[in-house]
């Protein structure tokens, strides 16, 4: 077979389509940490980011598009440094050296297009002014993002603060203070400001597929509280899409976030 730019291509189909088996919508996916909570002076955790149709068994890993952050409570926000990417999980550890709180998330910002190959639909990378020889059905800018909060000793609020990204889920009560029965109030805002009737999915251990145990949908100010259905862990989700240009080359968007809390007994 030549090596052409169009066969070249080709070659890369199989990959690409694993990468990008997130924005098929077919896939939840968390962030979960060994523990949400740790004692001591210092502490090293370790989490796994995955996707998968039922909760917390891995189908399939992020892939190399994503990026993994820690932000400590001294508000510096640094690359995970020990990470194992494979098939169905990427694999984090993290030393925790200051008491306070800590946020972990895997980030994917980047654009996608999806081009009609021999009549087949394929996802690649780029927007497309890069495939000017294919045709193009559709090009989207992709913000996700799979995020948990751990707390070394004590719990601190500088890590629950906005960020101004495309989408966010705030915590207005602390997320390792979540007791049994207790309300947790969060706020839904994309680029730093409300998003009111904002669907936010809430699913537990005790839930499959991707029925939800519940809804919390936004007020006007972006707001809803959640009662603490169950003890465990509580993976919250959200999305918003639209057809209009985010970025240039691009027709429309997809962002998405998702949390993953532990509810404890008081």
């Amino acid at each position: 077979m030549p090596i052409t730019t169009r066969n070249l291509l080709r070659l890369t189909i199989a990959l690409a389509v694993t990468l990008a088996g997130s924005h098929s919508g077919a896939h939840q996916q968390w962030l979960a940490p060994n523990l949400f909570m740790a004692t001591g002076e210092s502490a090293w955790i370790s989490f796994d980011h995955t996707f998968g149709d039922q909760r917390f068994q891995p189908a399939s890993g992020p892939g190399g598009y994503y990026s993994w952050w820690i932000t400590g409570p001294d508000g510096l926000r640094r690359q995970v440094p020990f990470l194992f990417v494979g098939k169905t999980r990427t694999t984090g550890e993290v030393e925790l050296e200051e008491a306070g709180t800590y946020r972990l998330e895997g980030v994917e910002s980047m654009s996608w297009s999806k081009l009609i190959i021999d009549g087949e639909a394929q996802w690649q990378p780029g927007t497309r002014e890069d495939y000017s020889d294919y045709e193009v059905e559709s090009s989207r800018y992709y913000f996700q993002k799979a995020l948990s909060y751990v707390t070394l000793q004590s719990a601190s609020r500088g890590v629950l603060a906005s960020r101004g990204e495309p989408l966010e889920i705030l915590f207005e009560d602390h997320p390792n203070e979540w007791h049994d029965g207790k309300k947790l109030r969060i706020k839904v805002l994309a680029a730093g400001k409300p998003v009111p009737k904002q669907p936010v999915k809430i699913f537990t251990e005790h839930t499959e597929g991707h029925d939800e145990e519940a809804v919390c949908t936004t007020d006007r100010r972006g707001a809803c509280e959640i009662t603490a259905p169950s003890e465990g862990r509580i993976l919250l989700m959200t999305s918003i899409e639209g057809e209009e240009p985010a970025l240039a080359g691009t027709d429309g968007y997809y962002y998405g976030i998702s949390v993953l809390l532990e509810v404890t007994s008081d």
